[in-house]
């Protein structure tokens, strides 16, 4: 690794090329804005100063060099870890986390199985996908440093799920 850190190389990565300007920190930014869905796209876009036109040419840029990272460094690929990161932080910034315990998210986890999407769900509680990928974020900690947590979690969720139906062979 250079003398600077892997953080000065992620920035570094990050803005090469960039067409707009737009570095990969700024598309992981104005893509969680996207995806919370509060605002038209166009308006998103022309106060970042972007077409909708240049906001595909930038897509394709990152999504063509996370590809590119993955085809030529497998498993050791860094853009598209930079990008997931940075996307996660963006979109956690944007809305605070609701409110719900663990023994809630797991009732939501069983019905968004039971139904075969998170739309009705969701919906149902008063929630968006972003604010499920904030919640599904927030578990994944609390549950990997706290075992009681994710036991508390697998209880309801196993609770909630319909039996498993035995298959002839």
């Amino acid at each position: 690794m250079p003398a600077g850190g892997r953080d000065e190389d992620d920035e570094e990565t990050a803005a090469r090329g960039a067409p707009h300007g737009v570095t990969l920190f700024d598309h992981a930014q104005i893509s969680a804005e996207i995806a919370e869905g509060d605002r038209a796209l166009a308006r998103l876009l022309e106060a970042r100063g972007l077409t909708e036109a240049q906001w595909h040419e930038v897509t394709l840029y990152w999504t063509q060099r996370m590809g590119d990272d993955v085809m030529d460094h497998a498993e050791r690929a860094r853009i598209p870890l930079v990008y997931s990161d940075a996307f996660s932080k963006a979109q956690d910034a944007l809305r605070p986390l609701p409110a719900m315990d663990v023994e809630g998210y797991a009732a939501l986890v069983a019905a968004i199985q039971a139904a075969g999407s998170p739309a009705q769900p969701l919906a149902a509680r008063g929630l968006s996908t972003a604010d499920y990928l904030r919640l599904s974020r927030h578990f994944a900690r609390a549950m990997a440093a706290a075992p009681e947590q994710a036991r508390r979690f697998f209880e309801v969720l196993q609770a909630l799920s319909p039996p498993a139906e035995e298959v002839e062979v």
